[in-house]
């Protein structure tokens, strides 16, 4: 037998080794002698079965007390700079940046002290996006001048795009154009990143990958809504696992 119990098969259900927390094996090799009338969609099966696997073995989880956000698109709102056309697709659980600038508002509530965790990845090197917190919302005149004026985005981009270019204040981990990051402990492209943002009257504080990397007193908006950027075309970042308590 080769998935089932160990001891009595090579692999777990799921094609992972016994034993061994990060080996999969996944394929008709596994069914060598099995008789099934087509092995192949055995094979094909079961390496379904253990891609679900990894993708749920490597989400990682926030501290207790957060609450999912609602990924219902009626519960968002974009906000788009005029000549441009931004996107964000809603590709299952995961939101993906396309396009033009703009922000995608969550405008189910508005908060003021407060945590989110947030999970994200850039595709290449470059990409740049922003979470927004505290900001305006999507309407009146000029939301995302406004947003860059009174809100705080908490920058997503590892070259430091910006004016000048290559600047820490610009970075990953910055409270951009305020305060840059003490250190950039983030995941190279493909790989998930951990955003951990408190908001505390006057403070806020962003914690990334599990490091502290900014903490910095605002005279700023102390209350107001959380945002997505839409940066530019070719960005794309992903983002999964919205929570916030």
């Amino acid at each position: 037998m080769f998935t089932g119990a160990p001891g009595n098969s090579l692999t777990d259900t799921s094609g992972r080794l016994h034993g061994i927390d990060n080996v999969y094996v996944a394929g008709p090799a596994l069914f060598p002698t099995l008789g099934s009338a087509n092995p192949s969609l055995t094979a094909l099966s079961l390496a379904h079965r253990t891609a679900q696997t990894i993708v749920t073995d490597r989400t990682m989880s926030p501290p207790g007390g957060f609450t999912p956000l609602s990924l219902n698109p009626a519960h968002w709102t974009l906000a788009a700079q005029p000549g441009t056309s931004p996107a964000i697709q809603h590709l299952g659980q995961l939101l993906e940046t396309v396009g033009g600038y703009g922000l995608y508002y969550y405008t189910k509530q508005q908060f003021g002290d407060a945590a989110f965790w947030i999970e994200w990845r850039e595709l290449q090197t470059g990409d740049n996006s922003g979470v927004y917190v505290r900001t305006p919302g999507p309407g009146g005149a000029s939301p995302l001048t406004q947003a860059d004026a009174l809100g705080h985005e908490i920058q997503i981009d590892d070259l430091g795009a910006g004016n000048p270019a290559g600047l820490d204040i610009h970075r990953t981990g910055a409270i951009y154009g305020l305060r840059a990051p003490t250190a950039f402990p983030a995941s190279p492209p493909g790989e998930w990143n951990t955003y951990l943002i408190e908001t505390a009257g006057p403070n806020i504080k962003v914690t990334l990958n599990g490091v502290l990397v900014n903490d910095y007193t605002s005279t700023r908006e102390q209350s107001g809504f959380l945002a997505l950027q839409v940066h530019s075309f070719p960005s794309k970042i992903q983002f999964r696992n919205l929570q916030a308590k």
